[in-house]
């Protein structure tokens, strides 16, 4: 009974997870379209798997530059 629930809590928030994941992608289309083109005229129109791409990438960049505090 407790490892059904371990993986069901397990199952439950990787879903969760990875729907904020496909959720940030969209808001990242749906703010870079609708902003780029009021700064610049050619601005690239953005799809959603680019901006899923863009989002992934930025957050493995972002992780490398994390700091680590160290306590003693």
């Amino acid at each position: 009974m407790n490892n059904e629930f371990n993986l069901g809590c397990c199952l439950i928030a990787l879903a969760i997870i990875i729907g904020l994941t496909f959720l940030e992608a969209l808001v990242v289309q749906l703010l870079w379209n609708w902003l780029a083109p009021l700064f610049w005229q050619t601005a690239p129109v953005l799809t959603y798997w680019q901006s899923f791409g863009i989002c992934v990438l930025l957050s493995i960049v972002g992780s490398a530059f994390k700091s680590r505090v160290v306590s003693k």
